[in-house]
């Protein structure tokens, strides 16, 4: 904090002035493996929010200060989320309340100041983060601040890992750096555009199963190495669970290139894909599809393919 003393000044701010971006916190129960734990974390934080509201309610103030950082006029709560979530939600059943919450108000930041001080903040206090989610915030602070050719020991000394975990995250981030490779240099100003752009990357060279994606919509570091090694990242054990998991993976593999190729291009390529097969999937051609949801007349073609006699 002592970087920032310069442009911060202690406030009272109306809460519905604040933005609150769910990208930016490090709670992320998704990536706890046991499903115990990750139930108890998500009862501990429920009650620690209705505790909060039911403070309001009581007209008990909110009695530490969070903190927020203005990058481009826009005021971005940095630590404090679940508070000033509370007081949204009072406001809301009280709209002529004029409730106020204390500020420590850090001007003159950018977005990747934010997104780092928020990661940070929300590994330090309220309702713990577990080891999983700390790690995977960390390799969300590495990839924004666009530190891609850290050493393996450097990344252990940053996160605090085992050299097998930091030597995930150092593979994960060279996929990341070629991803972004037409973002080298750019300054960041939309955290939402730069996921965007980071994920599409990775899709044009990687298949990611959705479960390699964490709820913000980075990458999972462990999924991202191992499709960057070139390894499976699929379940190598048979039985049913296996199963399930091959037929969800294609599945969910099959709907990308559906919304990347858009509907017309992906059952044209699969139309192909399957000819001379003995998948027993018929797909019709292109043209008497087109006619079916009217997007052309039945006399109109759209090339050789469309008239071929083959079946299909």
């Amino acid at each position: 904090m002592n970087q920032y003393t310069q442009d911060s000044r202690f406030t009272k701010l109306d809460p519905r002035t604040l933005t609150l971006d769910p990208a930016m916190q490090a709670r992320d129960v998704e990536l706890i493996k046991d499903k115990r734990l990750r139930s108890a974390q998500e009862i501990k934080q429920e009650a620690q929010d209705k505790a909060i509201l039911e403070d309001l309610r009581n007209g008990v103030p909110i009695k530490q200060p969070i903190r927020v950082f203005v990058v481009n006029d826009i005021y971005i709560v940095v630590d404090g989320f679940h508070r000033t979530s509370a007081c949204l939600k009072y406001l809301k059943e009280n709209p002529d309340s004029d409730l106020m919450i204390d500020a420590l108000v850090i001007k003159n930041r950018t977005y990747k100041e934010a997104f780092s001080a928020a990661q940070e903040a929300n590994q330090a206090h309220g309702v713990g983060v577990t080891k999983d989610e700390e790690y995977q915030s960390k390799f969300r602070t590495l990839i924004v601040n666009g530190e891609f050719d850290l050493t393996v020991s450097q990344i252990r000394n940053k996160v605090g890992c085992s050299q097998g975990h930091a030597s995930h995250i150092a593979h994960g981030l060279k996929a990341c750096k070629e991803a972004l490779a037409s973002f080298a240099g750019g300054e960041l100003i939309n955290l939402n555009d730069f996921i965007e752009q980071l994920k599409e990357g990775l899709e044009q060279k990687y298949l990611l199963p959705n479960s390699a994606w964490d709820s913000k919509g980075f990458p999972k570091a462990r999924p991202l190495a191992d499709v960057f090694n070139g390894k499976d990242t699929t379940p190598d054990e048979d039985g049913d669970e296996w199963e399930r998991t091959q037929i969800k993976n294609a599945a969910n593999d099959m709907s990308r290139l559906v919304e990347r190729y858009g509907e017309d291009f992906f059952r044209e390529g699969l139309r192909k894909a399957v000819r001379g097969t003995d998948l027993g999937v018929k797909i019709s051609q292109r043209g008497k599809w087109l006619e079916q949801v009217g997007s052309v007349k039945g006399d109109e073609s759209f090339g050789v393919d469309d008239i071929e006699s083959d079946g299909f």
